[in-house]
């Protein structure tokens, strides 16, 4: 028999469960929060929220957290820019849905040894974001943190009724495009975590990926407007494990030729001096915030000139929806399979996304 306890939920007797990676444990979580009340239209499992309100809209709304030791390092990342992330990070997953940022609330841990003046850079640093990205800072928390700076923003927006792009709307046929090219970030880390000495035009640019990226909510916003894209997600914990998300979400596969990869100049040039495999850090690496979406072949045409009116630079093609359930990487080896290999902050504690 189960226990309960005055003023607390019953406690069964039942061995505890174990969750392998991410994925398992929000999949748990999902089946113990149950089914979302009917104005809420899309609820866990995508990258934000969806509410319905009038005016032929939806609320979108997300929310992020990042820890000191976890998402960032001190050492060698300023305040200033931890607040320039953390909005980032969150306007992304606003782009993702084909919306537009809004709103957003603060609750920041801060450290009672730690000098609170500090608190005003951070604050500096989301402020010059919220500026650069449209959003107001209307409230939020503070308290305190014995274990580090622990910093979670939740940010609200807006896409109209017919236009929200989801993780579930791709199918066999349609191709795979990134919003720019990858592993930037993740070779900045390696950079940054190692201290590897580079040449500036190479470091710098690799760097400045890492902890100021430029969330791709414009193109985001393109797409869903001109109907564009069947399925869309923000890269934060890498293809691999992002596009497994959509095909997951959406019933298929994924199939990409390595040789296709749009790695980054950079990264190319610079993984050899970092050990990594270029590849590696393209694929698995996270954190470039770029966008990821599948479109139908037919749409080919109109998408690049949508982009090119725009004034952006046009999307990466990375490869195809297949029908099956695993993302598949095509390699002079033959078939690899990378089905969720990104980041997972269940199966590691290094510094990253």
């Amino acid at each position: 028999m189960g226990k309960t306890f005055p003023g607390q939920i019953r406690l069964m007797d039942n061995p505890r469960p174990t969750f392998p990676g991410e994925m398992a444990l929000i999949e748990a979580l999902a089946r113990e929060f149950g089914t979302p009340p009917p104005p809420v239209v899309l609820g866990i499992g995508d990258d934000c929220a969806a509410l319905a309100v009038d005016g032929g809209r939806y609320l979108l709304w997300t929310i992020d957290t990042l820890t000191e030791g976890v998402h960032f390092d001190l050492s060698y990342m300023s305040l200033a820019q931890l607040g320039w992330k953390a909005l980032a990070v969150n306007v992304s997953d606003i782009g993702a849905m084909g919306g537009e940022p809004r709103y957003a609330l603060l609750a920041l841990g801060w450290p009672p040894q730690r000098d609170r003046t500090g608190a005003l850079e951070l604050a500096r640093g989301l402020q010059q974001a919220a500026r650069e990205f449209g959003v107001a800072i209307i409230g939020g928390d503070t308290v305190s943190s014995p274990g580090g700076v622990a910093i979670t923003l939740t940010v609200t927006g807006w896409v109209p009724e017919q236009e929200m792009v989801r993780r579930s709307g791709a199918r066999a046929g349609d191709l795979i495009h990134v919003t720019g090219v990858l592993g930037e970030a993740a070779a900045g880390l390696e950079i940054l975590k190692n201290r590897v000495k580079l040449k500036p035009a190479m470091k710098d640019p690799l760097i400045q990926a890492h902890l100021t990226p430029r969330p791709q909510h414009q193109a985001g916003r393109l797409l869903a407007r001109r109907g564009l894209a069947t399925a869309m997600i923000d890269l934060s914990d890498g293809v691999a494990t992002d596009l497994f998300h959509i095909c997951r979400a959406s019933g298929v596969g994924a199939r990409l030729e390595a040789e296709r990869v749009p790695a980054s100049p950079l990264v190319k040039a610079a993984a050899p001096l970092l050990n990594q495999d270029p590849l590696d850090l393209a694929l698995k690496g996270g954190e470039d915030y770029q966008l990821l979406f599948t479109s139908p072949p037919e749409k080919q045409g109109a998408l690049f000139r949508a982009f090119t009116q725009a004034g952006l630079p046009p999307p990466l093609p990375l490869g195809e929806v297949t029908a099956g359930d695993r993302v598949l990487l095509v390699t002079e080896r033959g078939e690899e399979d990378i089905s969720g290999a990104g980041f997972d902050h269940f199966r590691g504690g290094a510094v990253s996304s």
